[in-house]
């Protein structure tokens, strides 16, 4: 029995030593390829590199500490990873605007700035919280057609007087208003060139205006809304021949025209147009020689008016898009319903910075609009950053305001209202370094509405060494010419290579001393660079998909998860091909984790539902012989028993179809964001599952919602909900009377169906029976002397004699 024990103790002992002795030869394999400090210390978290240039030894100078110290190399030059960093620069606390000091230290954003760092593979997770301050400046400037069929709007907003400053006032303290108007380019074929209608455009309507022009900056910005007033009062209509006026232009000269305007650097800045017709675009301008190309900037005369309209064509809805996106601009088109379909579709591709509302025809809903708009506008949360222009990936994750509710990845949040606090968490990422130096990317992040507040994020790229060759101070080592000291090793100069840097890279024929360098001397008759790459003086250049220094390594596999080889730092290291995953990593990828968090579903506790087993964090499901086979991301439903996430789902799906909450639902811990894409008629995605849902509309009306959810990993627990189709017929009770009144109605009509057939037979049964009886009675009468010589018939005949004079008359 003892030695049993004993033998299954040695066995483990030498298997836990076999275990430990691989994952050291992998440690080693994943540094000795790399022959740069950067690249060695990129490769592996435990990778160091020797930069000691009198290091002889042939062991690689890219290895694990022990081994290099072992191996003779200065403990004072071995390159080791910087330090992380992480520095909170700036970190104001939120804070609403002050009364009186409307450009103060108004705070909505926090912190403001971090420095920190950020190592191959690494994703760092940056959190911030946002809240939008109260009394936030108000910039709003009304942009209003002035053409002959706005007349009755331009009386009908004279007319507002306190009314307006008593609804900006309700929307913010510090607001400030202007007015600008516009009408079309100046030119044939916009206008009649007649000279009566050149002086007087509204000559045709018996009625005096000004003469057309473009657009007119009539007042800056100013709080003194009875300037705005009298400026309305105080402006004339115009007339052009088409539909189609000047909005685009104009709203690129209120959009670029800053100082004339008056936009403040802290506001939110809005511009009201209100209009009746459609829109010129680019290439319009052409058919009246106004060919030469928007530039976007500002052409305001003295008098305000857009005098180069007559050089410049209309802009385009790109141009538009730009303008409002570097100044920050929402635009609120107030048109009129016989308009309102064209501006949704020009909306749609403003989609980020416009609005649509429906104007009445004398604009007497103005108000409505302005407030409904203003609150549209404030109740929008979106970020954005500039981290295109580096290697660094940004992920936003965001409750959206709901106290306790779990992250969900998104940048835009609606609903929010004032004193409302979003906390954001931003992942950054750096995939590989674009170059083995240091570099240093700046991040930007910012509300898109506003772009005043922002985080600034100073990213250190630790893709380089500190070792350069004048931080050796005693050493007198040489360098060959092309060549100089990186450390440690001489580094061929740009352009040069091989062992001597005697080898121009654009020499064709390689010697056969170099192109021996690119066969691996472990490998019997190799090819040069294993056949996946190309030997370039004594280095291989290897293929797409392969690495090592002969090419003989493919690449490892990547995460589906995040893209990242062997699934990203903190995971595992690619060793020539393979994954070396670190504890409580598995899979080719490293992308399986050991833990079953993943396969358990919102708000559940088993593992799978207990329906399947967690196989690399994914459910592969059991079949039953009750209930067949399980399905979904979790193997929750089948198909004959009940899913348990749909019927969680079911009060977020409820109370969207209500209005009863926003986008976002929360139940519990959970959140659920609920979306509707009727139309959409694209099979369902790997990981959705289909619901349905019953209930009464407010109509009284039975509908049946079928609505897909899909539900994420446990580390980020939300479910996304999307109602496909809407169906809906009469309630339950009226149903169920229409359905029995048409049954009776059936079954009696049915009845005297039955009824009339049987009687319309029989009475042709009796008259077959009847003509058939009065044919054989006939018949019978007709032979009947024949048939029977004793029958004498009761009829006698008495005839007169011929010699008998008729004539006559006694």
């Amino acid at each position: 029995m003892y030695r049993k024990v004993l033998c299954l103790c040695v066995f483990l002992f030498l298997g836990y030593v076999n275990g430990q002795a691989e994952q050291q030869l992998l440690n080693k394999l994943a540094c000795i390829d790399h022959e740069e400090c950067g690249a060695c210390l990129s490769a592996a978290p435990h990778c160091r590199w020797c930069a000691d240039p009198y290091y002889k030894s042939a062991v690689p100078r890219c290895n694990d500490d022990v081994s290099l110290v072992q191996s003779g190399c200065s403990q004072g030059l071995i390159q080791r990873p910087l330090p992380a960093l992480w520095e909170i620069v700036s970190n104001n606390t939120l804070q609403d605007v002050q009364p009186g000091n409307i450009l103060g230290h108004v705070v909505q954003i926090q912190p403001q700035n971090i420095r920190l760092s950020l190592k191959p593979r690494e994703t760092r997770k940056v959190k911030f919280s946002y809240r939008p301050a109260k009394n936030y400046p108000l910039d709003l400037y009304y942009l209003m057609d002035l053409t002959w069929s706005m007349k009755d709007d331009k009386e009908t907003l004279v007319s507002l007087g306190d009314a307006l400053t008593v609804t900006l006032k309700n929307l913010t303290d510090n607001f400030r208003i202007g007015f600008g108007s516009f009408a079309d380019k100046p030119l044939m074929p916009f206008i009649s060139v007649d000279e009566k209608r050149l002086a007087n455009p509204c000559a045709m309507e018996e009625h005096a205006c000004e003469p057309t022009y473009n657009y007119r900056h009539h007042l800056s910005l100013t709080d003194q809304v009875k300037d705005f007033i009298d400026n309305v009062n105080t402006s004339a209509v115009t007339a052009n021949l088409d539909n189609a006026e000047g909005q685009l232009d104009a709203l690129v000269q209120v959009i670029s025209c800053g100082r004339r305007i008056g936009w403040s650097a802290h506001s939110r800045k809005i511009v009201i147009m209100l209009t009746d017709g459609s829109i010129h675009t680019a290439g319009d301008g052409k058919l009246a020689g106004a060919a030469k190309r928007n530039d976007g900037e500002c052409h305001l005369d003295d008098n305000g008016y857009y005098a180069d309209s007559v050089i410049y064509d209309y802009p385009s809805l790109e141009q538009v898009y730009r303008l409002l996106d570097k100044y920050k601009v929402n635009v609120v088109f107030a048109v009129t319903d016989s308009v309102k379909s064209y501006y949704d579709n020009v909306h749609q591709l403003l989609d980020d910075f416009t609005y649509v509302a429906k104007l009445e025809s004398d604009s007497s809903n103005i108000l409505k609009l302005v407030k409904k708009s203003y609150e549209d506008i404030v109740s929008v949360v979106d970020f954005e950053d500039d981290s295109s222009s580096g290697p660094v990936k940004v992920q936003y994750f965001t409750n959206c305001g709901v106290k306790g509710g779990s992250m969900m990845e998104t940048t835009r949040c609606t609903g929010v209202e004032y004193g409302m606090t979003l906390d954001y968490e931003a992942h950054l990422t750096l995939d590989s370094c674009p170059e083995y130096k240091k570099i240093t990317q700046k991040v930007r992040i910012s509300e898109s509405q506003l772009g005043q507040d922002s985080l600034d994020l100073e990213v250190e790229l630790h893709c380089g060494c500190d070792c350069e060759a004048d931080q050796i101070k005693d050493m007198s080592l040489t360098c060959p010419s092309n060549s100089h000291l990186v450390c440690g090793v001489c580094q061929c100069n740009k352009g040069w290579s091989g062992p001597l840097c005697d080898c121009s890279i654009e020499d064709e024929a390689a010697s056969a001393a170099l192109e021996a360098q690119c066969r691996d001397p472990n490998v019997n008759r190799s090819i040069a660079c294993s056949g996946t790459g190309d030997c370039l003086c004594g280095k291989c250049d290897c293929d797409r998909g392969y690495s090592g220094r002969y090419c003989q390594c493919k690449n490892c596999e990547r995460s589906v998860e995040n893209g990242m080889e062997c699934g990203g730092i903190g995971r595992g290291t690619c060793v020539c091909g393979q994954c070396s995953c670190v504890a409580g990593w598995g899979g080719a990828a490293c992308d399986c984790p050991a833990a079953s968090d993943s396969c358990i579903a919102p708000g559940a506790t088993d593992v799978c539902s207990g329906h399947g087993d967690c196989v690399c964090g994914r459910c592969e499901c059991m079949a039953s012989e009750e209930d067949g086979k399980y399905s979904g991301m979790f193997c929750e439903t089948c198909a004959t028993c009940e899913n348990p996430l749909c019927a969680n789902a079911e009060p977020c799906v409820s109370c969207h179809l209500n209005n009863t909450c926003t986008d976002l639902c929360t139940i519990g811990n959970l959140n659920y964001t609920v979306s509707e894409r009727l139309r959409d008629t694209e099979t369902l995605k790997n990981g959705e599952i289909s619901c349905i849902l019953r209930m009464e509309n407010e109509e009284g009306q039975e509908c049946q919602y079928k609505y897909t959810y899909s539900a994420a990993s446990s580390s980020m627990i939300s479910m996304e909900i999307v109602i496909r189709s809407i169906d809906c017929y009469q309630a339950t009770k009226a149903k169920i009377m229409n359905s029995a009144l048409i049954i009776m109605a059936c079954v009696i009509a049915g009845g005297l169906i039955a009824i009339l057939v049987f009687k319309s037979a029989q009475i042709v049964s009796d008259r077959r029976a009847y003509a058939k009886f009065v044919k054989e009675a006939e018949e019978s009468r007709l032979h009947m002397q024949e048939l029977n010589p004793l029958y004498i018939s009761p009829i006698s005949e008495f005839r007169m004699p011929e010699a008998y004079n008729r004539d006559k008359i006694d």
